[in-house]
């Protein structure tokens, strides 16, 4: 079952992040969070913009290995049977707002699962708040945001000062699909050698207070297991599990498996 989309936010006491929650409202209906997070994502991704689909949306990627995916707000039983039952390509992703346990009885069998994904939501501060200020990277690391082309699509990488590594990074889009201004995050990800230092949180900080400065007044992104975690940590709210599912590529190609969300 979807969780309710006004569920209370987790309590964040601690969190370095805990200052950037308040109480505006997000939009009202799951739908509406899941078309603002699609048309941000796609703003993310460098795709076609999504078009409206049978109750949800479609994206066409285009890429070897990822040719498009399908989104959806809810597991309606009849659009997913018809659908999936008229998909013989592979690696035609389709992501449902519902468990597994819902979704997987609507597939048709050889259909493979993605790890559990977790669409969730924050709503960061005003600028000229103390808490929206760009923050600072810790001793050893550097920190740099930019918005390169001005059109609000952010990227942000965490540099290792003495050896020059990517350290952690990130990309965020500011969308005007809801109003006011929404920012997605997506492939937010720390190297190996150097996570559990506060380098997701410090990409996640930055973006957010660059989106800020542009006008964004909510955050959404979907979340893999691990990102989750991090992100119930900052102050982020859960509002509905995500389940992805695609017919999968001859012999299983890795290649073709998209990067995990939100991480």
């Amino acid at each position: 079952m979807n969780l309710p989309i006004d569920n209370p936010p987790i309590d964040t006491t601690g969190s370095p992040l805990s200052s950037l929650i308040s109480p505006a409202p997000l939009p009202p209906h799951l739908p509406d969070l899941v078309r603002i997070w699609v048309h941000g994502w796609t703003r993310c991704r460098g795709t076609a913009a999504p078009v409206a689909t049978r109750g949800g949306f479609h994206v066409e990627i285009g890429r070897p290995g990822q040719p498009g995916r399908y989104v959806f707000p809810t597991a309606d039983p009849d659009v997913l049977r018809s659908l999936t039952a008229s998909i013989t390509a592979p690696n035609l992703w389709v992501k449902v707002c519902a468990p597994r346990a819902v979704v997987a009885p609507l597939l048709p069998s050889g259909w493979e699962f993605d790890e559990p994904q977790f669409l969730m939501s924050v709503t960061p501060a005003a600028p000229g708040e103390p808490s929206a200020r760009r923050p600072h990277a810790p001793a050893r690391y550097t920190v740099e945001t930019v918005d390169k082309d001005g059109n609000g699509i952010l990227d942000c990488r965490v540099l290792h000062t003495a050896t020059g590594d990517l350290a952690a990074r990130g990309r965020a889009a500011v969308t005007d699909a809801g109003t006011p201004p929404a920012v997605i995050f997506d492939m937010i990800n720390t190297s190996a050698g150097h996570r559990r230092r506060g380098l997701g949180g410090l990409v996640m900080n930055a973006l957010s207070a660059h989106a800020a400065e542009l006008g964004a007044a909510h955050g959404l992104l979907v979340a893999s297991p691990e990102g989750q975690a991090l992100y119930r940590s900052l102050g982020w709210r859960l509002h509905a599990p995500v389940t992805a599912a695609r017919i999968p590529p001859p012999g299983g190609g890795p290649a073709a498996t998209p990067p995990p969300a939100g991480t």
